[in-house]
């Protein structure tokens, strides 16, 4: 299942790596980004990977999933920092962690956050399905989930405050 773009290109909605995906050339990168970028990195370890589960990466049933998955997953410990390099163990679990959000598609903490993983840290995060940025980190299954999308409203308990880094804390308490 495909969704059409305003472009050429198309959009199906992964359980893939979405940390290497950039095109090669394009209308937002170009031959030099990519080189520059890119040629240090391996993209695929195992270059005969058979996908599975194609059928189920439509938007309608990869929301029904991500409601699955977080209805199940554990908490990650929001009183800890995310940039701190203990901050997940290594394990095989489905966790869930909540960002902080001015509005639903504001995503500057999901951004930060994937920097200190060291997921992503270019211009903006990639791979977005409505707020929520579905990856796999450290053998876990890892769901970071915007605090104002349908999602977060829907499961982040009262209780859980929603991860802000430091590097725009200052900016959201100025605007509060």
């Amino acid at each position: 299942a495909v969704v059409s773009t305003q472009s050429t290109g198309d959009t199906l909605y992964p359980d893939v790596s979405r940390t290497y995906h950039i095109g090669k050339s394009g209308a937002n990168v170009g031959n030099q980004f990519f080189n520059g970028y890119f040629r240090e990195h391996v993209l695929a370890k195992e270059p005969h990977y058979q996908l599975a589960g194609l059928d189920q990466l439509d938007a309608k049933s990869y929301a029904q999933l991500l409601i699955e998955l977080i209805s199940r997953a554990t908490i990650v410990d929001h009183s800890s920092d995310p940039c701190d390099q203990h901050f997940i163990s290594q394990g095989e679990e489905i966790l869930v962690l909540y960002y902080y959000q001015r509005d639903s598609r504001e995503s500057k903490q999901a951004l930060a956050i994937a920097g200190c993983l060291n997921l992503w840290n270019v211009d903006k995060v990639r791979g977005m399905f409505n707020g929520v940025l579905r990856t796999h980190f450290r053998g876990n299954q890892l769901l970071i989930v915007g605090s104002m999308t349908k999602y977060g409203k829907q499961f982040m308990p009262k209780d859980v405050k929603p991860f802000r880094i430091a590097k725009y804390k200052d900016e959201i308490d100025s605007e509060q």
